[in-house]
């Protein structure tokens, strides 16, 4: 036992002897408020901390997402896969590498002028926009 964690418990002994029930009360939390006190400095948060969302008061664990297995989720998400398979493969050969190498790489559109036939960037730039839209368009159901 640590020398603060003795000298914790003869306060305690002493507040009860004496009938200091609210002192007795206090030192015993006192542990359990450092570990909170440490938490909140580094950014730290408990799972059952409560929040207001939409007007309902709830915990933070009810935001996270079950991973058991869920045959409805899986087959949606295969539905929604194929989906966007079918969506991409009607981009040209062209703007299907320039959409893939930025949003998935971070190239940038002056490297892709390195890598395709167009020579500006102002021109990969639109084939990606163009690209985002028609993708955007042919998905809006899906996601």
């Amino acid at each position: 036992m640590s020398k603060i964690e003795s000298r914790r418990n003869r306060e305690i002994d002493s507040a009860a002897a004496t009938g200091k029930w609210s002192e007795v009360s206090r030192l015993l939390e006192q542990p359990f408020q450092n570990l909170e006190r440490k938490g909140r400095k580094y950014g730290l948060s408990s799972l059952n901390s409560l929040t207001v969302t939409e007007g309902k008061t709830t915990e933070l664990i009810d935001f996270i997402d079950d991973d058991t297995y869920n045959p409805e989720k899986d087959l949606l998400r295969k539905e929604r896969s194929e989906y966007l398979d079918k969506a991409l493969q009607k981009l040209s050969e062209d703007d299907l590498h320039i959409f893939l190498e930025v949003a998935l790489k971070g190239t940038s559109a002056l490297q892709l002028t390195k890598e395709t036939s167009y020579k500006s960037h102002k021109t990969i730039q639109r084939h990606y926009e163009k690209a985002v839209l028609f993708l955007q368009k042919e998905l809006k159901d899906y996601f």
